[in-house]
């Protein structure tokens, strides 16, 4: 799933989706659809504003990953949030990259592909305590996510704590706390 990246693929792969995105704005101006384009031109600005928080938590692996996800051929769709005020999470970074990449290589295995299966990532800075929720929305083999949940509850790091899971056929939820 997860490869090394060299300076000219990252370079390669950010060119293209910052094309991707200027041919959208482009082709709805030329059918003079200036609403449209606007919609894109401010979910790009967030995306950006999400990307530039991911990347000040001083998590480069997480932050490579979660960055990156999307360029390679998966299953489904992973997004992205930090919500709060950023800071140095860098003593999580090797655990929390771990936990999520075991998990999203499992979540690949029990996706059924009927659906437009998405993921999302929700990255909660709390006054105290940090947050990261795991929130699937797509047709899951349920038998294989109850057995991953059980076997993960004993592999995560002992300062993460799974706080709240839950699985059914088209939805699952993983809340860890940091701390």
């Amino acid at each position: 799933m997860m490869g090394k990246w060299d300076t000219v693929s990252l370079l390669r792969h950010a060119r293209h989706d910052w094309l991707n995105q200027l041919q959208l704005i482009k082709g709805n101006l030329a059918l003079d659809r200036t609403d449209r384009a606007k919609e894109i031109i401010e979910q790009i600005v967030q995306e950006s504003k999400n990307e530039a928080k991911v990347s000040n938590l001083r998590m480069p692996k997480m932050a490579e990953l979660l960055l990156t996800y999307n360029w390679q051929q998966n299953k489904y769709r992973l997004d992205y949030e930090v919500i709060g005020q950023e800071r140095d999470l860098s003593e999580y970074d090797s655990c929390l990259y771990d936990w999520t990449l075991q998990f999203l290589t499992h979540l690949e295995k029990v996706v059924d592909l009927d659906c437009e299966p998405h993921l999302m990532i929700t990255i909660q800075l709390l006054d105290e305590k940090a947050r990261i929720s795991y929130d699937f929305a797509g047709d899951l083999k349920v038998e294989e996510v109850d057995e991953f949940l059980n076997t993960t509850r004993q592999a995560v790091h002992n300062s993460i704590t799974i706080i709240e899971s839950y699985c059914q056929e088209n939805e699952l939820l993983f809340i860890l706390e940091l701390g």
